[in-house]
């Protein structure tokens, strides 16, 4: 009885502890996404030695939702993870409604106008900033939805593969990096084309290449310490 007991405590707890991990990881997800696309309007010169890039600010968050993504997909597999991605596109669309009706609200809906204080300036610098963060918001819906998917899909033909081995760590660089290429593609050519030289979107796409690989390279602990305090590993036990 008292060991059906315990087992039963440890069982509450493991619940308890991925239940409380998926509801991070999935914050995490959501919060970086939305942020990323806000705060994308905003460049950024980094500087490698000789070598100097643009890169969008909202790089690293973006690159924070990979790191989502690859634990739901170790821990509660690919249903999950694809079950995150398409609710996140779901947000990115309602993210683009609700800046839309901030932008407009006054031209279309008679009832509503702006408060005092609010004035012709600052409503121009407002839509001046908030409707390129949209075409951003649209580039990165649909770069987005591409290399999620990517990701999760690569992600998982490598954990089938190496069932059994200690290759965690590669499946979370692979998927991470492939797609994040391919969304850097998608994304500056979608959001910044035309409206740049072509020679700035070239720096702006190796940026990005650039920072979300060293995101996805610095990130693979925290894969690890996440997963494991899901699982009931010890934190630190960097196998699997």
């Amino acid at each position: 009885m008292g060991r059906e007991l315990q087992r039963d405590l440890h069982d509450a707890d493991r619940l308890t502890r991925k239940t409380a991990t998926l509801i991070f990881c999935v914050g995490l997800f959501m919060v970086s996404l939305v942020l990323a696309a806000m705060t994308s309007v905003k460049i950024q010169q980094f500087h490698f030695g000789s070598l100097s890039v643009l890169v969008p600010a909202g790089t690293i968050a973006f690159g924070l939702t990979y790191l989502a993504t690859d634990v739901i997909s170790e821990v509660w597999g690919r249903t999950y993870a694809l079950c995150v991605v398409l609710i996140g596109l779901l947000l990115r669309i309602l993210v683009i409604v609700l800046i839309l009706y901030a932008l407009y609200a006054e031209e279309v809906f008679g009832f509503i106008s702006v408060a005092g204080g609010w004035t012709a300036e600052r409503q121009e610098a407002f839509v001046s900033i908030m409707s390129s963060g949209n075409r951003l918001n649209f580039a990165g819906m649909v770069a987005f939805g591409v290399s999620a998917v990517t990701d999760v899909m690569i992600f998982h033909f490598f954990q089938r593969r190496d069932a059994g081995k200690n290759r965690l760590w590669f499946r979370n660089n692979i998927s991470t990096m492939v797609s994040q290429a391919l969304n850097s593609v998608i994304f500056i050519t979608a959001g910044f084309a035309g409206a740049m030289p072509p020679e700035l979107i070239g720096s702006l796409i190796l940026g990005q290449i650039i920072i979300k690989i060293l995101v996805a390279a610095l990130d693979t602990p925290a894969v690890y310490l996440i997963r494991n305090f899901a699982e009931g590993r010890r934190l630190f036990d960097f196998r699997g």
